[in-house]
C-alpha cells in the first residue's frame, strides 16, 4: 500500500510518541482512509488507544490532524459556526465565524471524531452528507457550498459498533442511524493488546521498570487488568481496567514505591 505523506509538518501534526505500539489490523484500517480517502471507524473498549492510534499513524506521515469530542454539549452551531459581532474600523458589525467542520473540511486535515456514538442527533445529521467521498457541506446561512479539500481526510472512534449500549458500561451513547453507519466505508474493531504486549507498552511508558524483578510486577499488574476483562466479558463486573489504567498505577505506584498505595 503506498500512502501519501506531507514533508514537513505543521503545528496540528500530534507529537510522536516513539514508544507506541501499533496493531496491525488497526494500522492498515487508518493507512487505507489516508491512502484512498475512506471513511475509517475505529471500534473498541475504552483504553484500548482508539483515538491514539489515529494520531500516530498521522503523525508519522506529517498529517494534521484534529480531534472533535462528540459529547453531548456540541452542538450544530458549534460544528458549523456562527454569527458573531466583531469590531471593523472601530465599527460593530456582525460577522459569520466559521466552525471546526467547514474549516477542517476547506484544508488537508484529517478530521476525528472521538465519542461518535455520544453525538447529538441535530450533530449527527450534519456530519452525514460530509461521510460520502465527494460530499459537500452546504452553510444555508451563507448561501454557500464547500467542497472538501482533496487531502481532507475523516475518522471516527466509538465504543459500540452504532447498535447502542446494552452492558450499562457506556452511558450516554446511543444507536446510531443506520443509513449513516453505511457511509463509514471501513470499520475495525481495536480490542486490548496479548499480554505481553501490553507489558512491553507499560514498560516503554515507564522505563524505571525495566529491570528483571520489576518486569515481573508489570506482568503481575497486567495480569490483574486481564482478569477484570475476563470478568467483565462474563458478566461479573461492569468495570474493566483499561491499559491506560495499568499504566497509571505503574506511574503512581513509582512516585510512591508502594505498588499497593491509595493513590495507584
Amino acid at each position: 500500500m503506498k500512502v501519501p505523506a506531507f514533508k514537513t509538518p505543521n503545528e496540528y501534526v500530534p507529537d510522536r510518541d516513539e514508544a507506541y505500539r501499533f496493531d496491525r489490523e488497526t494500522t492498515l484500517a487508518i493507512l487505507a482512509g489516508f491512502a484512498f480517502n475512506r471513511r475509517v471507524m475505529i471500534q473498541g473498549y475504552h483504553g484500548t488507544g482508539k483515538s491514539t492510534h489515529i494520531e500516530q499513524v498521522a503523525s508519522r506521515l506529517n498529517w494534521p490532524c484534529i480531534r472533535i469530542n462528540l459529547d453531548s454539549h456540541i452542538s450544530r452551531i458549534d460544528l458549523i459556526g456562527k454569527d458573531a459581532i466583531v469590531l471593523k474600523d472601530g465599527q460593530q458589525v456582525t460577522e459569520f465565524r466559521e466552525g471546526l467542520l467547514p474549516w477542517c473540511l476547506q484544508r488537508p486535515v484529517a478530521l476525528v471524531f472521538d465519542e461518535y456514538d455520544a453525538g447529538r442527533p441535530d450533530v449527527m445529521f450534519v456530519i452525514q452528507r460530509v461521510l460520502e467521498v465527494s460530499g459537500k457541506l452546504t452553510l444555508l446561512d451563507q448561501n454557500k457550498v464547500i467542497r472538501a479539500h482533496p487531502a481532507f481526510r475523516l475518522f471516527s472512534t466509538t465504543n459500540t459498533i452504532g447498535l447502542g449500549d446494552t452492558t450499562g458500561l457506556y452511558h450516554g451513547t446511543q444507536q446510531i442511524n443506520q443509513g449513516q453507519m453505511d457511509r463509514w466505508s471501513i470499520v475495525a474493531t481495536l480490542n486490548y493488546l496479548p499480554h505481553d504486549n501490553e507489558v512491553d507498552i507499560v514498560l516503554a511508558k515507564v522505563p524505571s521498570y525495566n529491570t528483571p524483578e520489576k518486569k515481573k510486577q508489570i506482568s503481575s499488574m497486567v495480569r490483574v487488568a486481564d482478569m477484570t476483562r475476563n470478568a467483565f466479558i462474563n458478566g461479573d463486573l461492569s468495570t474493566v481496567m483499561s491499559p491506560r489504567t495499568v499504566i497509571t498505577w505503574a506511574e503512581n505506584a513509582d512516585i510512591y514505591n508502594d505498588i499497593a498505595s491509595p493513590s495507584a
